[in-house]
């Protein structure tokens, strides 16, 4: 899409990238954001104090922005048209210096690394043009697969494993006993084996992999286990649309992601037009999901999808103030009335959480102790099957794997989940910060 610097307001607040044009149309300056109208408007404000920002401020007179489905999706994109374009303005490439890879060390417990060198011992990936770029990409790998950055030995555990960034972490390994010190030590490799395919292109092969450790240890009724696997199926279906053969797609048609929004909610229209009462378009869908671990630090999210993409105006942050135990479905019933108190928040046309029958009828209750008529589905993760409240019974709908709508709702419901983990983190992090200062 095409903006002027006078027309801010107009701008999407999903993630993408955007390229700043002089008076000749030019491509002066390329970055991505998470959110390109929060990011864009930074560089207009009256009170820059960067002169970098204020030069490119002064010289841009056209903006394009290009909405992608995800920050991952968003660095690669980033990383392309900045290599294709090199914009006078992008500093790492103007000034000749040498692109960025990712090392993943040879050592018995690989780590990753940032390297711009190619001849190092171990695996390199890359290129790419700028260490902000790698960071983050590892960042997002990292929270899908674990591993450790600090040196061996060491004498305790390193910081991020008590954040779940480092798990199983290698200090703890190596002090394990036998025949556990095996077991965890497999496991650390499995994390860095998953990682190599990815940055290779072999997400699909990851997630088959992935899907049947699954479904063996849900079989075996390692049900904690398997709902572990499950989460990280679904963060990897959000960066899978960050590979290189979609970035083309980008480069060929801009809007190749809000066209597929648009299709993904009609499709979703459609389907529960069949079953529940919706005269019109589904345009706008609220979502809840509850992070807690043992009831600490529990939160809940409400997000809210428009016209297929995250309207960021509309989230909301709950922190859990009934329940110190961990039960989600008080802890979703106390998030289901806090909201509906403010009605000043616009609902949605569709209501939604995360979870099955139970989780939806608490959802339902909510809603009629408030007067209110609005249809709600929920989303059960071990099959991403639908449940729905039809007739005075509850109905489960199975969708197909490559159903638009099917695709839609899982990305609502993983942002909602990615929203409340986030919050609970933060909280975690100040807890844990709070110890080591006292």
């Amino acid at each position: 899409m095409n903006y002027s610097p006078h027309k801010l307001s107009a701008l999407p607040q999903t993630s993408g990238v955007y390229l700043f044009k002089d008076m000749d149309k030019s491509i002066i300056y390329i970055g991505k954001a998470v959110n390109l109208k929060k990011r864009i408007s930074s560089y207009f404000r009256r009170n820059i104090i960067n002169g970098k920002l204020e030069i490119i401020a002064s010289t841009t007179r056209y903006i394009n922005t290009i909405e992608v489905r995800s920050e991952f999706e968003a660095l690669l994109l980033e990383a392309r048209l900045i290599k294709k374009h090199k914009p006078k303005y992008n500093i790492i490439l103007r000034n000749g210096k040498s692109y960025i890879y990712i090392l993943i060390t040879n050592e018995a417990f690989p780590r990753l690394l940032i390297s711009r060198k190619t001849g190092q011992k171990g695996s390199i990936f890359g290129p790419f043009p700028s260490s902000r770029i790698v960071r983050e990409i590892i960042g997002d790998l990292r929270r899908i697969f674990p591993f450790c950055t600090q040196k061996l030995p060491a004498k305790r555990v390193c910081f991020y494993h008590h954040l779940g960034l480092c798990r199983p972490c290698p200090a703890e390994i190596i002090k394990a006993e036998e025949p556990k010190h095996s077991k965890l030590k497999k496991e650390y490799l499995r994390n860095i084996i998953s990682i190599k395919k990815i940055l290779s292109g072999y997400t699909d092969k990851v997630i088959k992999n992935l899907q049947s450790d699954m479904n063996n240890t849900s079989r075996s009724h390692e049900f904690e286990k398997a709902a572990q696997t499950r989460d990280r199926i679904g963060k990897l279906n959000i960066l899978q649309t960050g590979n290189y053969r979609f970035i083309d797609e980008y480069l060929e048609n801009p809007d190749f992601a809000v066209n597929s929004w648009k299709a993904e909610q009609i499709n979703l229209t459609e389907l529960l037009k069949k079953y529940l009462n919706i005269s019109s378009e589904i345009k706008s869908i609220e979502c809840y999901d509850i992070s807690n671990i043992q009831g600490k630090f529990a939160t809940g999210s409400m997000i809210t999808f428009y016209q297929g993409k995250p309207d960021k105006s509309r989230y909301r942050h709950f922190r859990i103030k009934k329940l110190v135990t961990p039960n989600d479905l008080e802890m979703l019933k106390e998030v289901f009335y806090r909201r509906l108190k403010h009605l000043e928040w616009p609902l949605a046309d569709l209501i939604m959480v995360d979870g099955g029958q139970q989780q939806l009828t608490i959802l339902l209750q909510a809603l009629a102790h408030h007067h209110l008529d609005k249809p709600a589905i929920a989303l059960a993760k071990r099959f991403e099957e639908i449940y729905i409240y039809v007739n005075r019974h509850f109905l489960s709908v199975r969708l197909k794997k490559d159903s638009p709508a099917l695709n839609l709702i899982k990305r609502i419901r993983d942002e909602a989940h990615r929203f409340a983990l986030n919050y609970h983190q933060k909280l975690r992090i100040k807890y844990l910060l709070e110890l080591l200062h006292n």
